[in-house]
């Protein structure tokens, strides 16, 4: 992959999803001094024009934060009592503000673990060459941190790897998330093709070689564990975007991530390969 993205996994709780993330402006004269509530156990920024430090031995309030002229970005911290906040980050010229006292109701909710603890341990399934972990029967607070982790992404993520167009439909992919056991694909389909676009199925594949030539060519499907706001009908003039939660996996020098769109009761399949 070109780039791995490093994203805390957080658990929003009640309507605190819903909230606006606050913007902090920062640049490399200056240093922005954040003072939480409780100590900082961990924190990261989304983008290398950013820095967050703070003090991992003994832990502390405080964490100073600089930047230099780029893109914006984000930082998400975790605190000692397992309170999760998130700000986004803005480069500044000029800054109105140095020090910031984050009050304890900006927090956006709380650390979750991943799995409940079960009697039976997971199940690994070998499929088509790519090794996956199924879901724990019986463990509903799996599948509600991937639809949390799926919201927070959808409304605070705005990135953009690649698109493909064809006859008015547009197959965007605006980011792979690595957390965890998991990669979250997060996709956007839109319609401007004059007629409704009604979905027969939008798989992911690993595939390795030339198509061209058959004896060296794979195409090995990714399965989701889970989908969240997957439409069946995309009506012209609309866009929808939703999420697929796959095993975790990586590439080789030769392979590449295929996202294929095809249309039920149609001729229309889009294919979007991204390395």
């Amino acid at each position: 992959m070109k780039m791995i993205l490093i994203f805390i996994s957080i658990l929003i709780l009640g309507q605190t999803s819903a909230q606006e993330l606050k913007t902090i402006g920062t640049n490399e004269r200056e240093v922005v001094a954040l003072f939480f509530p409780n100590e900082i156990r961990q924190a990261v920024v989304g983008s290398p024009n950013f820095t967050f430090s703070y003090n991992k031995e003994n832990l502390q309030h405080v964490g100073l934060l600089q930047g230099v002229k780029g893109h914006e970005s984000n930082l998400l911290v975790i605190t000692s009592t397992d309170e999760v906040y998130a700000y986004k980050l803005k480069y500044l010229k000029n800054l109105d503000t140095l020090n910031y006292f984050i009050p304890r109701n900006e927090r956006i909710g709380f650390e979750s673990p991943l799995f409940i603890p079960t009697s039976k341990s997971s199940v690994s399934v070998l499929k088509d060459s790519v090794t996956r972990k199924t879901p724990q029967t019986g463990s509903p607070n799996r599948f509600e941190y991937f639809k949390k982790f799926s919201e927070f992404q959808l409304k605070h993520n705005r990135n953009s790897l690649k698109r493909k167009r064809k006859k008015g439909v547009v197959l965007h992919l605006r980011d792979l998330i690595y957390d965890r056991t998991e990669v979250y694909a997060l996709v956007e389909i839109k319609n401007r093709s004059g007629i409704d676009f009604e979905m027969d199925y939008l798989k992911i594949f690993k595939v390795n070689g030339n198509k061209r030539k058959k004896s060296s060519y794979q195409k090995i499907e990714i399965e989701p564990v889970f989908r969240y706001s997957l439409p069946k009908i995309i009506k012209d003039g609309e866009s929808r975007e939703f999420v697929l939660t796959v095993p975790k996996f990586t590439f080789g020098d030769q392979e590449k991530l295929l996202l294929e769109l095809k249309e039920h009761r149609g001729n229309r399949i889009l294919q979007l390969f991204y390395d």
